[in-house]
């Protein structure tokens, strides 16, 4: 089956269905495969925060991973 008619038969079912469930699933299937970019989907805060990570670490502002065990232990006693 080429996919013109693959998209057709689709179509066609698509149409036919009268379960809100089965038109949704098929809602969010065709919306996750539209989001090319995962970062758009993130909160704004988020996308903030990352950016200034990698601010800091562009300008050198690091921990070490042993430094932050430490202060983990440090401040929650582990």
């Amino acid at each position: 089956m080429d996919i013109q008619t693959l998209k057709i038969n689709l179509a066609r079912k698509i149409l036919d269905s009268n379960k809100p469930s089965v038109l949704e699933k098929v809602e969010e299937i065709l919306k996750s495969e539209g989001s090319e970019d995962w970062w758009y989907e993130l909160p704004v805060e988020i996308q903030e925060a990352i950016q200034d990570g990698l601010k800091q670490a562009e300008s050198g502002n690091l921990l070490t991973h042993e430094q932050v065990v430490h202060e983990a232990r440090t401040k929650y006693g582990f």
